[in-house]
Order: C-alpha cells, then sequence, then structure tokens
C-alpha cells in the first residue's frame, strides 16, 4: 500500500516526485546536513483521508498519522498533548507558489491547549510567551477552520512583543475559544489529535479554495493546485530563552524589487530594549551562523524555485528553520524573480511564464521593466495564437505598436467618422436632400478617412490592418431616430455610398503608403455579414474599387475581403461565406447578446447573481460563453475551413482576457485574437501558458497510456 504519510528523514522518491513542494526541498537539506526541524508530509490522498468526518479516520490513516506524531515524539523528546514538555507542530500548505493568500492556510503551533500551554511555558520559562503562542494558534485556528478574523497574524518573536502582560493575553485566549465555540457549536479541541486532524483537512481545504477562488488573476496559481497540495507538518522549535542566541525572519530576496540577496530582520536574545535589527547585525556579530543561513536560503531557493519568507532561531551551533512559506512578492518582483530564477537555471521559461499573473502586467505597463520585456518575448516564443488589437482612434494605434499587437484585428471606422469635429459632416451628408449634395459631402469626408488610414498602415508597416466598413449608428447619429424617417432618407442607399467611399479611402491610402515605399497589408471587413449574397456583393465591389484607384500597384497590395459575424444565423453560414470571404472575425460579445438575446451587461449582471447564489466562480459569464457561444464559433470555423483550408480566423472582446477563454481558443484553433490595446500584454502571455498548458495536458495522457500498457 502506497503511503500516505512521510516523514521528513525519510527523503523517499515519492517526496521528492512532489513539485513545488517545500517539504521535499527541507527533506534534502536535511539529509545534506542543515539543522532543519524534524517533520512529514501527509499526501494529497492521506489530506482527503483527513476530510472526512472529524474524529473518525479510518484506520489506515490514524495508523500512518500516529506512527509519525511517534517518530517525532522520539526525535525531539517532546510528546504531542505531554502537560510537562508538549510537542507542538505547524500545519502548513506543502506549495512552494508565492501567493498573497498561502499565509492565510497556515496554523501554527498545533498541540497548544489549555493544558500544553502551561507546561510550554514551564519549558521556555516565559509564560508569557507561552501565552502569545497559544493566542496566536488559536486565531490561525479560527480563521482557517472556521473563518473567524484575526485580531493579529503576526507570529511571536520574543517575550515583549505585542501585549502588556498575562492578563490581557488570557482575556484574548478566551474572546478567541468563545468565538469558536459559537462558530462551531463546540469547544475549541483539548484532544491534540483531533486538532491535529482539523488542522489538516482544513489547512488543505483551504489551499485548494484559495487556488480555486479567482479567475484571472490567480491562474497561474490556481493551475498549479489542480493535484491539489499535500500538508506539511513541522515540529516547532522549542528551547529555552536562555538556549537560543537570537531569531528573526528572512526573505530569501527583496520582496518588493526581487533584487537578489537576503533581507530580513533579527531580535538578540539578551537584547534589553527588545528592538528588532536588520539582519546586517548577525551577519556583524555572529558571521558564522550567517553565513549558514545563506546557504540555507540559496539552497532552499534552488529546490523550490520560489522566493521564501523563513522564521529562523539562531542556536549555539547551528541555525534552525522554524517555519518556512512562499514570500508574498510585488508584483515587479514576482516578474524579476522569475527571470532570474530561469537566468540562473532553477526553473525554465515555460514555469515563468506560467508564474505570471494579468495583475502583474497591469502593476509594470506603466514602468516597463528588462524583465517584463525578456518574458513577454519568451511568450511570444511559445505562443500559436497571433494577438492583434481593436482601435477605436489612431491615437491607440501607436500604443497597440508599443504592447506587441502583430497587426490591427479591428478599427471601427465609425468611431472615427463620428469624432466631434467630424460629426457635423456625416450628418449633413446624410440629411442631404440630393445625390449632389450627398455626393459632394462624402468628398468631404474622403480624405479625412484616407488620412487615418495611411496613418495605420504607416505605423503598423507590413502588418494586417483590418478596417471595418462603417457600421450605421442611428442612435449615435440621432438620439430621436424618428428625424430620419420624417425626412424620407434611403438608408440603404447613404450606407453603400458611405462603403464605396470608404474602399475608396482605402485603396487610395494604400497607393500612397506604397509609393512612398511601406509594404501593406489591408484587409476589409463587412460588418454583421448575414447572407452569402451580401459577401459576394461586396467583395465584388471592392475588387472593382481596388481596380479603378490601384491600376498597376495592385500588384503590390495583397489585400483581403472578410466578414464579420455577430449573429448565430451568420455563424451557421460560415462554409457559404468562406467562397467569397479570405477571412471571417468572430464577435464574441454581440454573439453573446444575440444568443442570449440580452445585452452583454445584461448577461454579466444574471450570471453575477446566480454565480453568487451558487457560489459559482467569480467570472461564470466567460464560463458560459466557452459552453455555448464558444462552441458554436468553433464549428463555424472549422466548417468554414472544411471549404476554404486557409481561412484566417479571429475573435474580437472587449472582455476576452482570462486565461480559460484563451485556452479554449487555442483549442478550437482560431488563428487570432483581437483585443484592447492594454490588454495585449496579458493576452500574449495568456496565449503562451495555453501552449504550456495544453503540452503538459497531452504528456499526462500519453504517461498514462503508457502505464496502462505496461
Amino acid at each position: 500500500m502506497t503511503k500516505r504519510v512521510l516523514l521528513l528523514e525519510e527523503g523517499t522518491a515519492q517526496m521528492k516526485g512532489l513539485k513545488h513542494s517545500i517539504g521535499a526541498a527541507l527533506a534534502e537539506l536535511m539529509q545534506a546536513g542543515w539543522s532543519v526541524p524534524v517533520g512529514m508530509i501527509v499526501t494529497t490522498e492521506g489530506s482527503r483521508a483527513c476530510c472526512t468526518r472529524p474524529g473518525h479516520l479510518s484506520d489506515e490513516i490514524k495508523e500512518e498519522l500516529d506512527g509519525a506524531v511517534w517518530c517525532l515524539e522520539q526525535q525531539t523528546g517532546a510528546a504531542f498533548g505531554d502537560p510537562i514538555r508538549p510537542l507542538l507542530l505547524n500545519v502548513q500548505p506543502d506549495q512552494a507558489v508565492a501567493s498573497s493568500s498561502v499565509e492565510q492556510c497556515i496554523i501554527p503551533y498545533v498541540g497548544l491547549n489549555d493544558r500544553t500551554v502551561e507546561g510550554f511555558a514551564r519549558q521556555t520559562g516565559n509564560r508569557l510567551y507561552a501565552l502569545q503562542c497559544y493566542l496566536v494558534s488559536l486565531q490561525h485556528y479560527g480563521r482557517t477552520v472556521h473563518g473567524i478574523p484575526n485580531i493579529t497574524t503576526a507570529q511571536p518573536v520574543d517575550s515583549e512583543s505585542y501585549f502588556t502582560g498575562e492578563a490581557e493575553l488570557e482575556a484574548l485566549i478566551a474572546e478567541c475559544k468563545a468565538s469558536i465555540q459559537a462558530i462551531d457549536g463546540s469547544p475549541f479541541p483539548q484532544d491534540v489529535y483531533l486538532e491535529l486532524q482539523k488542522a489538516v483537512r482544513a489547512v488543505f481545504c483551504s489551499a485548494k479554495q484559495m487556488n480555486n477562488r479567482d479567475d484571472a488573476a490567480e491562474d497561474s496559481i490556481k493551475e498549479q493546485a489542480k493535484m491539489e497540495a499535500p500538508v506539511l507538518i513541522q515540529a516547532v522549535v522549542q528551547e529555552k530563552c536562555t538556549d537560543y542566541k537570537g531569531t528573526g525572519k528572512v526573505y530569501t530576496r527583496n520582496p518588493v524589487t526581487g533584487e537578489k540577496g537576503l533581507m530580513g530582520d533579527y531580535l538578540p536574545a539578551r537584547s534589553k530594549s527588545g528592538m528588532v535589527h536588520a539582519l546586517s547585525y548577525l551577519k556583524r556579530n555572529n558571521p558564522v551562523r550567517y553565513t549558514e543561513l545563506e546557504m540555507m536560503c540559496t539552497e532552499l531557493e534552488k529546490r523550490t524555485g520560489v522566493v521564501q519568507e523563513l522564521t529562523y532561531v539562531v542556536n549555539p551551533s547551528s541555525i534552525c528553520i522554524q517555519l518556512v512559506q512562499p514570500a508574498r512578492l510585488s508584483s515587479i518582483a514576482a516578474i524579476r524573480s522569475a527571470v532570474d530564477y530561469v537566468h540562473e537555471g532553477v526553473i525554465s521559461k515555460e514555469e515563468a511564464i506560467l508564474r505570471l499573473r494579468s495583475e502583474d502586467l497591469t502593476a509594470c505597463m506603466q514602468q516597463e521593466s528588462p524583465e517584463l520585456r525578456r518574458l513577454l518575448e519568451w511568450a511570444d516564443e511559445i505562443k500559436e495564437l497571433s494577438i492583434l488589437a481593436k482601435v477605436e482612434q489612431t491615437a491607440e494605434v501607436r500604443q497597440a505598436r508599443t504592447w506587441g499587437a502583430e497587426g490591427i484585428g479591428l478599427c471601427t471606422t465609425e468611431t472615427m467618422l463620428l469624432a466631434p469635429s467630424r460629426k457635423p459632416y456625416v450628418q449633413k451628408m446624410v440629411m442631404a436632400g440630393t445625390e449632389a449634395e450627398r455626393r459632394r459631402g462624402l468628398e468631404r469626408l474622403l480624405p479625412m478617412q484616407q488620412s487615418d488610414i495611411e496613418y495605420l498602415f504607416e505605423v503598423m508597416d507590413g502588418r494586417p490592418v483590418t478596417i471595418q466598413l462603417f457600421d450605421f449608428p442611428l442612435q449615435e447619429l440621432w438620439p430621436d431616430s424618428n428625424t430620419l424617417e420624417q425626412q424620407g432618407i434611403h438608408l440603404g442607399t447613404v450606407l453603400s455610398e458611405i462603403h464605396e467611399m470608404q474602399l475608396e479611402a482605402i485603396f487610395r491610402a494604400a497607393l500612397k503608403s506604397i509609393r512612398e515605399g511601406l509594404w501593406v497589408r489591408p484587409e476589409i471587413m463587412i460588418p454583421h455579414v448575414e447572407h452569402v449574397q451580401e459577401m459576394q456583393q461586396m467583395r465584388d465591389l471592392a475588387d472593382h474599387v481596388a481596380e479603378q484607384v490601384l491600376g498597376e500597384e495592385r500588384r503590390h497590395c495583397v489585400y483581403k475581403v472578410g466578414a464579420s459575424i455577430t449573429t448565430p444565423k451568420a455563424a451557421m453560414t460560415a462554409v457559404q461565406l468562406a467562397s467569397y470571404a479570405d477571412f471571417v472575425s468572430f464577435d464574441a460579445d454581440e454573439l453573446t447578446q444575440s444568443t442570449c438575446g440580452c445585452s452583454r451587461e445584461e448577461v454579466a449582471e444574471r450570471e453575477r447573481v446566480v454565480g453568487h447564489a451558487f457560489q459559482l466562480g467569480n467570472n461564470p459569464v466567460h464560463i458560459r460563453d466557452i459552453e455555448n457561444v464558444g462552441s458554436l464559433i468553433g464549428t463555424a470555423a472549422a466548417q468554414g475551413q472544411i471549404r476554404k483550408p486557409h481561412l484566417k480566423t479571429s475573435i474580437t472582446s472587449e472582455s476576452i482576457q482570462d486565461t480559460a477563454s484563451i485556452a479554449f481558443i487555442h483549442h478550437i484553433k482560431i488563428g487570432a485574437v483581437c483585443c484592447r490595446p492594454e490588454q495585449i500584454p496579458w493576452v500574449r502571455v495568456a496565449a503562451a501558458q495555453a501552449v504550456i498548458r495544453a503540452s503538459g495536458d497531452k504528456q499526462s495522457v500519453q504517461n498514462e497510456d503508457i502505464s496502462t500498457i505496461a
């Protein structure tokens, strides 16, 4: 039978196979001769067994846990639950993944209760310190097991910190126990084995919930938590106050900047003032122990590949790690450390990319660093999706290019034509009483549109530029649509003339750019295509205008004509549209609206309410999009490419930036994603993560197949 509780001293192959395992790293340090508190790892299977009804463990897992605790007792000379010399345990997730929430899954000093706290006080020679530890243990237990907010989450480091006297501590302890009893319906367990089982169960379940709480923000962590991290249990270092030289906390790298080198504090045991010193104090006064601490931190980083936060104790003959956990890093530090770890050979480029979160990129975009640029370059080497920009104003084009857009996937010309300085010209042209007046109005608009498109070609210089023809926005032209009806305007005729003007502007801009030595790749998108005949007619019109404007230069202008698919009906005609379209672009937002029969805002609000009521994810609208609209898009794209194998496909959305959606787009083999310029850096990363995870899933399946055959 596979063991479900592994002692750190065993250092078994099972333990070494645990990815991102703090316990496995500590086991290797222990085997290398470093002073590490003894402990054990409760595997995922063992942790699940502890998630059954508390106090009712199976004989097998109970025997394993009891046996492991007995081993720790033999190694420490303390006894779990003993009122004279109690063994205390720190319980935490065995997962070296940096997160702002990981410390919420730690329960220290398990084994302290109303009896053992007095033994701990005699053992340490300091009752104030013992009560302080008991309070901290209760606070963490109450928060992790029952969700009770803590008064303080700080670890006790000396007898002078936090509280003025024993009476105050005893009152706070009683308050915590009362809160636990009010929530749980039963007192805080005085049975230390029941306390341990509840602690393991709570840490295991809390880590799972933490890793599944966020959607886009925590995807890199969530991906690594799919295996459900085991639980690490370590014995608390228990020495009399006279036996140790000092204690402190250290980060293996600067948690704010990510700069390499230790950063932390140190409190000498004999400090009369109780003042915490910088780590340099230890380096000056005890260089041997400082060097030992430095070497331990370096080794721990190499084995976990994560910036660590350690609470340590300086003994006369060694440094001992009291508690270890992944450090909470700023976005800058997370990015810098990931790149440095790759350069140092600690982790792969793929793993560094998987660690990136959307909020890290958002926080760093205003002060883009060389490390961020490097990570984005690595992402570009891996991703298979093209990342295009959706722009509404020419001012956004250069921004899109700066942030790595491979082209313009959607330029909405109506926003350009309806800018405050141009809108009156459009209104006057539409309301013109005669065809001649309308033509003159179009002639005024043509150079404006041509100038815009010339700028697009100049900035993108050889990259595709998709220009969507005017999408008639009645409500933006006139809030009262009756104005148009009273004038008897032939809207179809006006729209057709605007489109013809725009085609002329596109090809005039292309001709001028070609003559200036630029390579242009215009892609003309027809909005709201419903019928194949409409696509055919617009294709013929585009070819006709191109022939007239470009003449012999047409051979230097490789343009494309495609369709914007915004309704299920259009999606179901993708096979027919492919006969005349060079590309199709699926508008995910409008498809969601038309599929669900309501606006995108209404869909989001409805799903938010439903998600809250049934405790779904934070972003259920994307889940629904993948299940419904996503499958529609995938089928339409596949059918279109059956008719035309080289049919280009893309998806456009204002909010399609969560990794689940990007992974789905990669899965259905859509060619490109079109998003807002500010979303481009993260979508580049998410596209690379999709490739890495898909490759990992494929490898896992192959390994399972091999295992099955064997």
